[in-house]
């Protein structure tokens, strides 16, 4: 078993608990709140795999809520840009030193939780043309290098699903079957290439008691907590693990 500190083990189930939170309440956010609360103590490569093993079991754990209401015509566009982009990510991730693997996540960090920063602040989303289907092709490459180096895949996946004007179930929905079928993939990819090992393993299950709870507390909170305030305050942890992974 591994052997942790009491303020590794808090960040672990925190993680854990934000995971399954936030991927059942927004589908996205994982990356760019929790990835640099984790490195607070832990080496990048772990928190990616950490949260990639994390993400793929919540995903499982929603499937009976929101199979149904997935779009297929985007999914099927947006799937082969993202493995490419995450073979890619995962190949990054492999080679680059501890310290510019830090810089590049914060920095990726950064800019979204500014965006979503400033979607909040500004009181409504800014609405796109409708883009073609074909560039969901491009934004799943981008979304997938995202969600390899940041976690961060479904911010950028769900600019593109916003530009659909989705009905928030079905960006949600959605935006759950391409991480159910993306997240495994990115764990195979990690373990292949010895980020993701035996003691992360070990770690992520026994922090999944904690994730359940997650789940459950997001599946309550969806369609009953007035959002903006909660979300002001995850986007700003979010700036403060950014602002702290540049500044090393």
């Amino acid at each position: 078993m591994p052997v942790y500190s009491p303020l590794e083990w808090t960040l672990i189930f925190a993680a854990a608990f934000g995971d399954g939170f936030l991927v059942r309440t927004f589908g996205q956010g994982i990356g760019i709140t929790l990835t640099p609360l984790l490195t607070i103590a832990f080496a990048p490569r772990f928190a990616l795999a950490l949260l990639a093993f994390y993400s793929s079991l919540a995903s499982l754990g929603m499937a009976r809520e929101v199979w149904s209401k997935w779009d297929r015509k985007i999914t099927f566009a947006v799937l082969p840009g993202q493995i490419g982009g995450v073979l890619l990510g995962v190949w990054i991730v492999a080679v680059l030193p501890d310290a510019e693997l830090r810089w590049i996540i914060g920095l990726l960090c950064l800019m979204f939780a500014l965006h979503r920063t400033y979607v909040e602040l500004s009181g409504h989303s800014p609405r796109p043309r409708h883009l073609p289907l074909w560039l969901g092709t491009v934004m799943g490459g981008a979304s997938g290098i995202s969600s390899a180096l940041a976690n961060s895949g479904g911010v950028v996946l769900a600019l593109f699903l916003h530009s659909q004007n989705f009905h928030k179930t079905v960006m949600l929905a959605t935006l759950w079957v391409v991480f159910f079928i993306l997240n495994p993939f990115k764990v195979v990819a990690y373990w292949q290439v010895g980020i993701f090992t035996i003691p992360t393993l070990v770690t992520g299950l026994i922090g999944l008691p904690v994730l359940w709870l997650g789940l459950r507390v997001g599946a309550w909170t969806h369609d009953k907590l007035p959002g903006r305030a909660f979300n002001l305050i995850i986007l700003g942890i979010a700036l403060a693990g950014s602002l702290r992974l540049l500044m090393g």
